[in-house]
């Protein structure tokens, strides 16, 4: 397990970094990031890469939080720990130096507008949701908050917090959907404009759900206790005890339209980024060909494209997966990609948008749609068996060339056999060496023979 810190240079808008990387882990741990003064803590994310070692796949993590500076100059990140599980890693921290934007002069403002209604008091327990509307499978965000004024005139103290909270959750996790959770484990009051009064927000709970069902969402209203003492004064010996009550919340579902494949095709806002290794093959040669799906949904969960049946003219081993997820607290953005080997068995255009599809509904135009590819092989000619004569070479000696399922090596053996020139043959040294030296032999055998019969 090792730590990685992001680039030490940078412009404001650009966030630092600090990222874990977890080998031979299936579940993502629970990971308590360090405080940076002058940052804020903003979203993490996590890239789960498969990789196979003896025949076995081993999942490997990457963990990052992110941190937003509050304004430009230097900061020094001082040496820090963190644990994962029941190890702790080291890190000698580092110096980082934030510029100013190119277009902005004035510091940022941190202070933000909370998009909630204060009830009467100057303290209170808020649960929101991103929408009050979605379809079935579109994300939904819940955020538990509390908020108290600058001018509170009392000081108020978390009890048993954990104890509370797990109590909480379990009330307002929706049933039977997916759960992107943020992991809050510190709570850091943000400054923040309610009603244009100047309050602290404190976030206890931030999540990204995905619900699986057309029932819609109802979450109760949930009640936060916490012990209360005047600011001025001797403390009380026993301190008062206040609950805050939060709004019930209410999320319509929407069942998806229509279609013959409702239900099992996954929903968010997607685009395809592909990649081709090469262009131009030969027949029997291998290319290295990737599906990346980008955008915002549960980006986890997503299927491999679909392998249409016309595939005649190719063979298309399985794919090999990857996926990165950010988790925002608002959103859940990311991309999954498929790595694919492909084999062409005949000469011409091959187009991959007979070969792959991979159909999405698209919750903000209500509408289904298909990602399909855009590049195409061209299959043989001169100029590419040389080339691939090349590459068998190396392939064979061990510097180049990755093996493919199904065949000894990365290309076919027989590319470009109709370039070597088989009147050229090579001659051993060995079976030079061992001719003179019989004919020597063979010499030696008649002189010795010739003086005898002489005598």
């Amino acid at each position: 397990m090792t730590i990685e810190l992001g680039q030490t240079n940078f412009p404001i808008e650009r966030p630092f970094t600090i990222s874990v990387i977890i080998p031979n882990s299936d579940t993502r741990p629970s990971i308590t990031f360090p405080d940076i003064v002058g940052f804020t803590k903003k979203g993490m994310s996590a890239s789960v890469t498969p990789s196979e070692i003896g025949g076995k796949t081993i999942t490997n993590q990457v963990i990052t939080q992110n941190y937003q500076a509050r304004t430009p100059g230097r900061f020094r990140v001082p040496p820090f720990s963190i644990k994962v599980n029941d190890e702790t890693v080291q890190s000698e921290g580092t110096m980082l130096v934030v510029r100013a934007s190119a277009t902005t002069t004035a510091p940022v403002n941190v202070t933000t507008t909370a998009l909630v209604s204060p009830p009467n008091g100057a303290a209170f327990l808020s649960l929101r949701s991103s929408q009050s509307r979605i379809y079935t499978g579109e994300s939904i965000a819940l955020t538990l908050s509390f908020f108290v004024a600058d001018n509170y005139p009392y000081k108020l103290n978390f009890t048993a917090l954990d104890k509370q909270m797990q109590a909480i959750t379990k009330k307002i996790r929706p049933a039977n959907a997916w759960e992107e959770n943020l992991n809050i484990t510190e709570l850091n009051p943000n400054p923040v404009l309610v009603g244009g009064k100047k309050f602290r927000e404190y976030r206890l709970y931030q999540s990204v759900f995905f619900p699986l069902s057309n029932q819609s969402l109802k979450l109760p209203a949930v009640t936060l206790w916490l012990g209360k003492e005047p600011i001025v004064g001797p403390p009380s010996a026993k301190p008062e005890t206040i609950a805050f009550t939060s709004k019930p919340v209410t999320i319509a579902i929407r069942p998806l339209p229509a279609h013959p494949l409702r239900g099992r095709v996954p929903v968010g806002s997607f685009r395809l980024e592909e990649g081709l290794e090469r262009q131009r093959v030969s027949v029997g040669q291998s290319v290295r060909y990737t599906f990346a799906v980008t955008g915002e949904g549960n980006i986890a969960t997503l299927p491999a494209p679909e392998t249409l049946s016309d595939t005649a003219s190719i063979d298309v081993f399985p794919p090999k997966e990857r996926h990165t997820v950010t988790n925002s607290g608002v959103d859940v953005t990311g991309n999954k990609t498929f790595t694919y080997f492909i084999v062409p068995h005949q000469n011409g255009v091959v187009s991959l948008a007979n070969r792959f599809q991979w159909i999405y509904f698209n919750p903000k135009t209500a509408r289904y749609d298909t990602l399909r590819p855009r590049l195409q092989m061209q299959v043989g000619g001169k100029a590419d068996a040389v080339a691939v004569n090349s590459t068998v070479q190396a392939s064979l000696s061990g510097t180049t060339g990755e093996t493919v399922p199904g065949t000894s090596m990365g290309d076919s053996l027989y590319a470009g056999i109709e370039a070597i020139d088989s009147t050229q043959q090579p001659m051993s040294i060995t079976v030079l060496i061992r001719s003179i030296a019989n004919v020597l032999i063979a010499l030696m055998l008649l002189g010795m023979i010739f003086v005898f019969f002489k005598k």
